[in-house]
Formats: C-alpha cells, sequence, structure tokens
C-alpha cells in the first residue's frame, strides 16, 4: 500500500523585507492506495492535486515543503528513498507532454526510461507494447514536435506501463483528449490496474472518474471532503459539494436522459 499519512504542503510567501512565511496549500491529507484499484482525486484548479502526486515522488519545487509521511507498505519513505523508487515502483505520468525531450526521439527516451527503471525489453517487445496503445511503429523514430497531443499522452502511457511500476500516479492524463482518445487511454490503465498496480488519478472530470475509477477522493479548500466508492457517489452519498457536482453532469439532465433512451429503443428494434 501506498499512504499519504497527515500530509501537509505549504508555500513560502516572501515580503519585500525578506521576511519568509509558510501557508498551507493541502492540510492534513490521508489517503491510501492499494495495488489493483484506480482512485480518482477530484477538486477544483488550485486545489493542489498535482502537488500531493509530486510530493509522493520528492519532487515539490524548493518554495514548497511538505510534512507528514508517505509509506510504502509500512516503511516511512524519505526524499532519498523516494528519488530512487521513481521509474520502478513509483511512475508519475506527468500532465504536460512538454515532459518529453524535444532533441530525442521517442523510441530512445522509451530505452532510456527502461534502462534507469532496471527493466530488460528488447526492441519487439517494445514495439509490441507501443501498438498495444494504438500506436504505430514508427513514433519510435518521431521527435515529440511530430506527435499529437493525442499521441503523446499515449507516449507517456505507454512509458509507465513498460517500467512495471507498481503505483502509478497520473496527472491529469486525459485533459486535451477527446472522449473516446481518453476512454481508450483509461482503459489501459484499467488493464494495468488489472495485472496488479495501483493507480491514483488527477482529473476534473467527474463524469469519467465515475465510469473508471474504483474510488472518488474529492479535495475542497486544502482538505479531503469526500473518500468513497463509485457505488457509494451514484447511490447518493458524499458531502453536498461532491453530490452537487455529481447530479450537475450532463448525463442526469432530463434532455440527455431522453436521448440515452431513444438510442435504447432504437438498438432494441434493430435487433427484434
Amino acid at each position: 500500500m501506498l499512504n499519504f499519512d497527515n500530509v501537509t504542503i505549504e508555500s513560502a510567501r516572501y515580503s519585500w523585507l525578506g521576511r519568509k512565511k509558510w501557508s498551507p496549500i493541502l492540510s492534513d491529507i490521508n489517503l491510501t492506495l492499494r495495488r489493483g484499484e484506480i482512485v480518482a482525486l477530484v477538486g477544483g484548479s488550485g486545489e493542489g492535486k498535482s502537488l500531493l502526486l509530486q510530493s509522493a515522488l520528492a519532487l515539490l519545487p524548493q518554495n514548497l515543503r511538505k510534512r507528514g509521511d508517505i509509506r510504502l507498505n509500512g516503511d516511512v519513505l524519505n526524499a532519498q528513498q523516494c528519488q530512487k523508487l521513481r521509474g520502478n515502483t513509483l511512475c508519475y505520468v506527468p500532465q504536460g507532454v512538454s515532459s518529453l525531450n524535444p532533441l530525442l526521439n521517442v523510441g530512445t527516451q522509451l530505452s532510456r526510461s527502461l534502462h534507469l527503471s532496471g527493466s530488460h525489453t528488447c526492441a519487439l517487445a517494445l514495439e509490441q507494447q507501443i501498438k498495444h496503445y494504438q500506436l504505430q511503429a514508427d513514433v519510435l523514430l518521431k521527435y515529440p514536435r511530430q506527435l499529437s497531443g493525442g499521441m503523446a499522452k499515449r507516449v507517456l502511457a505507454c512509458n509507465a506501463a513498460l517500467g512495471g511500476a507498481h503505483y502509478i500516479l497520473a496527472d491529469e492524463i486525459t485533459a486535451w483528449l477527446d472522449e473516446p482518445l481518453a476512454c481508450q487511454l483509461l482503459e489501459q490503465l484499467r488493464d494495468l490496474s488489472a495485472q496488479g498496480a495501483g493507480v491514483l488519478w488527477v482529473t476534473h472530470d467527474l463524469s469519467l472518474a465515475a465510469r473508471f475509477a474504483d474510488r472518488i477522493v474529492a479535495l475542497n479548500e486544502g482538505r479531503i471532503s469526500d473518500d468513497i466508492t463509485v457505488a457509494d457517489l451514484k447511490n447518493g452519498l458524499g458531502s453536498p459539494t461532491l453530490q452537487k457536482h455529481w447530479l450537475a453532469q450532463p448525463e442526469h439532465h432530463p434532455l440527455f436522459t431522453h436521448i440515452a433512451a431513444d438510442e435504447l429503443t432504437a438498438c432494441q428494434m434493430r435487433h427484434v
């Protein structure tokens, strides 16, 4: 298990006199991620969702500090241990595709990540993995500037899968993707979960979270307001704020409900 125990993240604020004051962004975060499950971390912009992922990898900027513990299977991890676990036990899938090195082609970057993670995969296996993510083999010869946003996102997800990480920290991996491509990418995350990986997935899309996650953890004003199963969310449980957001999803609007019902009836008629 990967645990965040009473994690608080604070930001340094400086006055013109050079005095430094620490202000909390996240406070007393307690969160457990088990292998074989997908946990969706939802909340508004600026809540600190991405920072929580970065804290588990000792990647916080210098103007931020963390208090509390990150535990792996009960053992507290220090910054040096978190760094050593990157890429093999803990894998980060960043939100921005700019994290790909513009000077190296995709094949070189994936091979380098495999080497750093300690994994030994032949070129044929790498090509097969690329095809699993609906990418052509020639993508290995392309540079990041030659990739669409969707292709770059899938390359990043493929990188996480190749390292065989036990825990995948995915930051807004469906941002800027249309729904079919987003669902395809999330299905692949579900495959990794079924193979034993724990996935902590930051997202603004509560509708997608309810379709692909096992649990929903909601942040509100720097604290966890909800930690519930998707079934509980659909049954009306959770905080009033989370339920308000859930009921505001398009699928709950009468217009879309009627359209879905008409499509289902038409589909049934075609099979009569």
